[in-house]
């Protein structure tokens, strides 16, 4: 072996046992950093999710801003339990459907009051609608029953039967001049435009849309009066899993007792 070759094999072993050292730290930095991330993550990591609610219920639903009263509620309460939550936002049918057919993991703003038998598990109650009815004061129209309302021209919410007292369905039978509508924000248009006689939703739901609509033009701001004709009703989550309506339960707890519930519900209503 000349004095060349000899000089490289020396080259070569010394480099190959650098580049040997070097892996050998460089897989041992490697373990050492897994470890220490293994270590941050929770201990019992939690699937997200699949939360399917109504699309136009806003300040409860804002669907184009995946947010609103109820959806972050629901979103920071299950998040105290470790989960992440994504919302798809439908109309009332697709709603109901999409839950019956085992497509999701729950549900917010069904009408349910008791499904603990088909084994769908309600929560606490997490906001409380109140349906009203809406005329303009020019029509100087006095309803003081549901009953009253059969000889008007109505736009309600999409599946209002569902969701109102039998006294609204048995006065529906009677009215055919009543038309369902899936976003709310037309139902108040549509009474001030004068397509409507009167418009059944929740106040709040009224007041959000009005005060938007002022902005677009003065006849919104044309006096009207509310009609009281509806009890308050609760609105609850729906979840397939028992165990995870429990845990949704103690989060939904925890807001309220630290004060976060009421700080959300005034970030859209103030």
């Amino acid at each position: 072996m000349t004095n060349i070759d000899a000089s490289f094999m020396k080259h070569f072993r010394l480099t190959g046992k650098i580049l040997f050292q070097s892996l050998a730290l460089y897989c041992c930095a490697s373990f050492i950093c897994l470890s220490l991330n293994a270590e941050r993550l929770p201990p019992n990591s939690k699937p997200v999710l699949h939360l399917i609610t109504s699309s136009s219920i806003a300040p409860y639903v804002i669907s184009e801003k995946d947010s609103g009263i109820a959806v972050d509620i629901i979103r920071e309460a299950l998040a105290l339990k470790g989960y992440r939550v994504h919302f798809t936002y439908s109309t009332n049918r697709r709603v109901l459907a999409e839950l019956e057919r085992d497509h999701v993991d729950g549900a917010f703003n069904l009408p349910y009051s008791d499904q603990e038998a088909n084994h769908l598990y309600l929560s606490q109650p997490i906001v409380a609608y109140e349906n009203v009815v809406v005329t303009l004061a020019e029509q100087k129209l006095k309803l003081s029953e549901v009953s009253d309302l059969a000889n008007l021209q109505l736009v309600v919410f999409q599946n209002a039967s569902l969701y109102l007292p039998d006294a609204y369905a048995q006065m529906a039978k009677l009215n055919p001049n009543i038309e369902e509508v899936s976003d709310q924000k037309s139902q108040v248009y549509m009474l001030f435009m004068r397509r409507a006689q009167a418009i059944i939703l929740d106040r709040r739901i009224f007041e959000y849309f009005r005060s938007q609509l002022s902005h677009q033009s003065a006849v919104f701001d044309d006096p009207y009066k509310v009609h009281t004709l509806f009890s308050q009703a609760p609105r609850f989550a729906i979840f397939r899993d028992q165990s995870v309506r429990n845990e949704f339960n103690e989060g939904l707890n925890t807001l309220v007792n630290n004060g976060r519930y009421q700080a959300i519900v005034a970030k859209y209503i103030n």
